[in-house]
């Protein structure tokens, strides 16, 4: 289900990023992924390790990668191919219904200070 370029190297760190918005995410998302909608990922510093980036669709997430490379982000990011829809439709496991403020959910991704001010890139992202 992953699109992008081919397999990490060996021990290499893989972070699950959910593009979406926070409400979408709290209703339910990918078990083991951290919420950074787009807007946000795009104006800030990347956490460390490989990304696997997912978002409403394949566009979505596409677009957030294509963008993080015209930044000069080199890393391997991949997406998940037809995005949180996709997971769904393939029957496999979500969460849901997390109760965090922003800083709380920073925490646990290795690389980002969780005390950093974040600001959306567009209305929408808030």
């Amino acid at each position: 289900m992953l699109a992008g370029p081919g397999p990490n190297g060996p021990g290499s760190a893989e972070l699950i990023i959910d593009l979406r918005s926070r409400g979408r995410y709290r209703r339910s998302h990918v078990p083991g992924s951290h919420n950074i909608p787009s807007g946000w990922l795009i104006s800030g510093e990347l956490p460390d390790g490989d990304l696997i980036l997912v978002g409403e669709s394949s566009q979505h997430s596409a677009t957030t990668i294509e963008q993080l490379q015209t930044q000069g982000h080199v890393r391997r990011i991949r997406h998940l191919a037809g995005g949180f829809g996709a997971w769904q439709q393939q029957d496999l496991p979500v969460v849901g219904r997390q109760r965090h403020g922003w800083s709380q959910l920073l925490r646990g991704i290795p690389g980002l200070r969780a005390d950093r001010r974040l600001s959306p890139a567009s209305p929408q992202e808030a």
